[in-house]
């Protein structure tokens, strides 16, 4: 090839280099300016099909994300940004879920809502608790016995794992920490609680653990110590990391059964909570567009 041409092909690789780049700069300032301008989403979790598919169907032009084991279901209602995230049952799984969805999406809120057992007598199953507070249940710590001395359930003391990063025998450790549910979220919830028909809608303390009670008495016993309105396997692990993260959140339950009172479970509970999740949602956003 000659030097002529040899130059001529040079100059064109390297405006073809530079038009690249000013494209590629074009479209990351373009992509920047669209994710300031955009609407952060209102995340939604439930953690098994029946207690989040109902919703996802509400949704307007839904396209399906999925990561490791978690659905994200990304639509809009009234034409505002909403995604159903299929959690899977318990406190890890839910946690890893609202993680990578605080990563991947920034929403402006979180709403967990799902089935629950009841702790408290005057509560019926379709019955539903908005989380004023939410805690960790199933974070204890154990009396000193020696080998034969038996074990003692009931001498278990709350232990706050976010109170210090010391070892389990600093003192500021042994107490319930609760997550205070955000006001907003709460003051939409409790505007619309009229619409929701099947039972009372009342604001209560959500316990949660990766175990299901079963023991009346142990119920009785966490209903007196930690103050619980319901149990449930995951709003506690989603709090505490909206709470990491500074994001809004708020727990929604609707008791599916009550031991203590006799309430027997009810599947149709699920679908029912979601109803009311759907107006809470609406009116959230109607507030947020109003401001």
């Amino acid at each position: 090839m000659k030097k002529k041409t040899l130059k001529k092909f040079a100059s064109v690789v390297a405006i073809s280099g530079m038009l690249v780049m000013l494209a590629g700069c074009n479209s990351s300032l373009l992509n920047e300016t669209e994710v300031e301008g955009a609407q952060r989403p209102i995340i939604i979790q439930g953690p098994m099909p029946i207690e989040a598919e109902d919703f996802a169907k509400k949704l307007d032009k839904v396209k399906v994300e999925k990561s490791g084991t978690f659905v994200f279901y990304k639509g809009k209602l009234n034409n505002y940004p909403v995604i159903v995230t299929k959690t899977g049952k318990g406190m890890e799984n839910t946690a890893a879920a609202t993680a990578l969805a605080i990563e991947k999406y920034d929403p402006i809120a979180i709403i967990n809502q799902g089935t629950s057992g009841g702790h408290d007598p005057s509560l019926n199953v379709f019955d539903i608790v908005l989380g004023e507070k939410t805690t960790n249940i199933g974070s204890l710590k154990t009396t000193n016995m020696d080998e034969n001395q038996g074990i003692d359930p009931t001498s278990w003391i709350p232990m706050d794992l976010m109170a210090s990063e010391g070892s389990g025998s600093d003192p500021n450790a042994n107490k319930v920490r609760y997550y205070e549910g955000d006001k907003d979220l709460l003051a939409a919830a409790n505007a619309v609680k009229d619409t929701y028909t099947k039972g009372k809608v009342v604001e209560g303390i959500i316990g949660s653990a990766d175990f299901w009670n079963s023991e009346v008495d142990r119920i009785k016993w966490i209903h007196e110590i930690y103050g619980t309105s319901v149990e449930e396997m995951e709003g506690a692990s989603a709090a505490q990391i909206a709470d990491a993260y500074d994001v809004a959140f708020l727990g929604i339950r609707i008791l599916s059964n009550n031991k203590t009172n006799g309430g027997t479970y009810n599947p149709g509970t699920a679908a029912a909570n979601q109803e009311y999740v759907y107006e809470v949602v609406k009116e959230y956003i109607s507030m947020m567009k109003s401001k």
